[in-house]
């Protein structure tokens, strides 16, 4: 097939067309978003859904089938042929602008060379953390592709969502707030992000893939400390951090995330970064782990088979979207919060003193049950902020080369669309976030030792 010219602020294709990889519980909820700002914007939008299982999807907007007529979805067993060039179907893609990575990280490379094949922008939610390269480099392998991109004025905009995404887009915000202050004495000492993940049912309910949660949080965890990543045991080095909306403080363990390696490359200055997690969900896998579920002794007499993979077997999996909304009307889901909260600590000399300032800044989705009769209904209260995240992060920074001229080139992270967007438009993410129900929150105290 022949390649594609990037498009441009003057030539681009209207309607505007968006591929989605994928269509679970975020792209599904990310689609519908996508199709709300761009109705409020008057911009016309039709979608191509490139799916396994075409039902499935169908299903997962089973409070959307008002966009029916705006989405063609092509279902194949397999996306290689795609990816490679050698489907048919890629004809059905040739008016995409935008190519979204809902289904799994393991697909990024593969959708940045069909971006670069269609001459398309790309949309990713995660990194894959434990690649080789990414371990070996602790860059992210999307990174290879950042000069053919900017060669062919083309934008990746990886790790979009709610955390990593917004959460990147905020703290970015305030520290080029605070690099561009030109306060000489000035120095930020470091940035630790707390997540809460906790959820209040009579059910088990995962708002992941439990195989991924245990992947995550079971893998041991890593931190920046003095400018060398240092690796931890599972579960080790706890933190309290007291999270907007809750009575008590949070117990947070260390969490390897996106986070970690992309504010570390955009901002080498800071010597200390962590991410740390807690909440209903992580206390289950921490329980899980101390009763030793997930190590690798095989059983007795069944070499052939260790006690993580039967633990992985019997795990409940994730519920289907009919049966979310359905816990969550029936009560079985009685309350459920989201919030990720970045404290930022630097010192400075203020009256011949060193002061050390600690400033907060953050999100909370608290309004879970505000999904019941509307399009996302069957989201899970992480799933939802993760898709409006990611659909208001990428609406702006698509808008702002077609509307304002902008240009946004090469591979692009949420802090970096904080330095590159210009304030109005930062205000309006915020402003949409607010909107769709994300609240935001910031503070700053005096942290100096009495």
């Amino acid at each position: 097939m022949a390649t594609s010219s990037p498009a441009t602020p003057d030539d681009a294709a209207y309607p505007l067309t968006i591929a989605f990889f994928g269509l679970g519980a975020v792209g599904s909820s990310m689609l519908i978003c996508l199709s709300e700002l761009a109705e409020r914007d008057a911009v016309p939008l039709r979608f191509v859904v490139v799916v396994l299982n075409v039902e499935l999807a169908r299903d997962a907007l089973f409070h959307a089938e008002r966009l029916f007529d705006r989405i063609d979805f092509i279902g194949l067993p397999d996306f290689a042929p795609l990816f490679s060039g050698e489907a048919p179907e890629l004809e059905r893609l040739a008016d995409a602008r935008v190519l979204v990575n809902a289904a799994h990280p393991g697909f990024n490379r593969q959708l940045l060379e069909l971006g670069l094949r269609l001459g398309a922008h790309v949309v990713d939610l995660a990194s894959d953390m434990y690649d080789a390269e990414t371990e070996r480099s602790l860059t992210f392998s999307q990174y290879a592709f950042e000069a053919a991109y900017r060669e062919r004025g083309l934008t990746a905009l990886i790790n979009l969502g709610i955390s990593p995404g917004v959460t990147n887009f905020l703290i970015g915000l305030r520290l080029h707030q605070l690099r561009g202050s030109r306060r000489r004495d000035l120095e930020i000492k470091s940035v630790a992000l707390y997540l809460l993940e906790d959820i209040d049912a009579d059910e088990i309910v995962f708002s992941w893939s439990p195989l991924v949660a245990l992947e995550e949080l079971a893998e041991r965890p890593r931190l920046l400390r003095d400018g060398r990543i240092q690796v931890l045991e599972p579960f080790s080095a706890a933190r309290e951090h007291h999270f907007p909306g809750e009575v008590e403080p949070t117990r947070q363990y260390p969490l390897y995330q996106e986070e970690l390696l992309s504010l570390h490359r955009s901002f080498p200055e800071i010597e200390a970064i962590a991410v740390y997690s807690g909440g209903s969900e992580v206390e289950l896998v921490k329980a899980l782990f101390k009763l030793n579920l997930l190590s690798k002794r095989t059983l007795p007499q069944q070499s052939e088979l260790t006690v993580e993979a039967m633990v992985r077997a019997i795990l409940p999996g994730m519920n289907k979207p009919r049966r979310i909304e359905e816990y969550l009307r029936n009560g079985v889901i009685r309350r459920a919060h989201f919030a990720a909260a970045a404290e930022i600590r630097y010192t400075e000399n203020v009256r011949n003193d060193r002061q050390v300032t600690i400033e907060t800044v953050g999100l909370s989705y608290l309004r879970y049950p505000g999904l019941l009769g509307s399009p996302y209904a069957g989201a899970t209260y992480i799933s939802y902020p993760t898709a409006v995240g990611a659909a208001i992060l990428a609406w702006h920074a698509l808008a702002f080369p077609r509307e304002e001229g902008g240009q946004l080139h090469g591979v692009v992270t949420g802090e970096d669309l904080a330095r590159l967007l210009p304030r109005d438009r930062s205000d309006a993410i915020r402003r949409d976030l607010v909107a769709w129900d994300i609240d935001l929150f910031e503070s700053a105290r005096d942290a100096t030792p009495v």
